[in-house]
């Protein structure tokens, strides 16, 4: 088995567009094929998964009050808050039960995309101010290396700038 590092340059008639087309290319003896394709590449593929999610960085999006949503920008920065479920004073049964949900939305990503279902997950939090809502929020979030989305209803006026708002989001 060989690795090797590619990079092409990308030519376009707009110079902001042109670019280096970068990737690995892996050559094998044909012999090797259901080893390296059913065990190898897949070894490989989730290793970088894993390396990449323990070096995102969490960010807290928020969208800036405007009269129209037409052109909505979501504006991010980084979520620099500690909270982390050793952490969060909560029961400890709701936290296991809170932790064991949050992994089985993860672990059926993949599966709800083969089926055509939606991959969402939502939780309703209430309280008064100071009870942990928002670090609850961010311990969640920064177990799941999920960005977070802050949007604040009473900006929106219908539906319709509701669904844009949305679907102005990416999905991981």
């Amino acid at each position: 088995m060989k690795w090797k590092y590619n990079s092409k340059s990308k030519k376009s008639n707009y110079s902001s567009i042109a670019g280096k087309k970068q990737f690995f290319e892996l050559t094998f003896d044909v012999k090797h094929k259901e080893m390296v394709m059913d065990a190898y590449l897949p070894y490989v593929i989730e290793t970088f998964k894993a390396m990449k999610d323990a070096e995102k960085i969490v960010k807290l999006h928020t969208l800036p009050r405007s009269d129209t949503y037409t052109m909505m920008r979501w504006s991010a920065i980084n979520l620099e808050h500690p909270a982390a479920f050793e952490t969060i004073a909560m029961d400890t049964k709701q936290k296991r039960l809170l932790l064991e949900d949050l992994d089985r939305f993860v672990k059926r990503k993949e599966f709800n995309q083969r089926v055509g279902r939606a991959w969402k997950r939502g939780y309703l939090l209430y309280g008064p101010p100071g009870t942990g809502k928002s670090s609850l929020i961010a311990a969640i979030a920064n177990y799941l290396k999920f960005d977070i989305y802050d949007l604040q209803l009473t900006h929106l006026t219908s539906d319709v700038e509701l669904r844009r708002v949305l679907l102005a989001t990416t999905n991981i």
